[in-house]
């Protein structure tokens, strides 16, 4: 019984955090404004990936990379949110027509979707203190690595639920796009949302490294 405590506890907080509004959430609803909703499930199973690879870390070798190399989770956060301040460029200076028809093939597209979905949980600052900090914390020392199976079954039908959710919201929005100035709205919203949150984690990463450095 004691080990169903933590695991309540994580599925609860990750309710929650994948609720909040993210890069991936944001991006998954960008993806089905501009491709549908089709290519928008595709990277959620992007997204669900890199949550997985993450949780598998956080379960199995944080301890032992946290030994290896005491600050991985600070190098992580500040590499990735190094992309999202390009990514947020990239978003903010796009100039052509967001409806665009794409000229890939079905498969290309299928696989960029895919790939889009697994790089922004890669890079997103928000999972990777999600599953590096907090979840360790969550679980603490109890022996859950043989209900990671378990673990990672739950994780993807939260993530898929949520995912869902969005995609729905966004797929009821896709009209509005035939204006460019909300074509631009959604750009620069987006660009700020990715630049927030990529300055807010630095901060905190750099803040708390001064306050270690501070007690010494």
């Amino acid at each position: 019984m004691h080990d169903i405590t933590p695991i309540m506890s994580y599925l609860l907080t990750l309710t929650i955090a994948a609720i909040i509004p993210g890069p991936g959430m944001t991006g998954l609803m960008f993806k089905t404004l501009l491709q549908g909703y089709r290519n928008s499930f595709i990277m959620l199973l992007g997204l669900i990936t890199g949550d997985i690879i993450f949780l598998i870390i956080s379960i199995l070798f944080v301890s032992s990379l946290n030994q290896i190399l005491p600050n991985f989770s600070a190098y992580l956060i500040i590499l990735s949110s190094a992309y999202l301040l390009y990514l947020a460029y990239k978003f903010w200076s796009f100039k052509g027509n967001l409806l665009s028809i794409s000229s890939h093939p079905p498969i290309q597209e299928v696989l960029y979707s895919y790939r889009d979905g697994l790089l922004i949980t890669l890079s997103n600052p928000k999972t990777i203190s999600f599953y590096i900090a907090l979840v360790p914390a969550i679980f603490g020392p109890s022996a859950v690595q043989q209900q990671i199976l378990l673990i990672i079954v739950l994780t993807g039908l939260i993530l898929i639920l949520i995912g869902c959710i969005y995609i729905f919201f966004a797929w009821h929005l896709q009209k509005l796009l035939a204006h460019h100035t909300v074509q631009r709205l959604l750009r620069q919203c987006l660009a700020a949302l990715l630049v927030i949150l990529a300055l807010s984690m630095l901060y905190q990463q750099f803040s708390s490294h001064k306050a270690i450095l501070m007690i010494f």
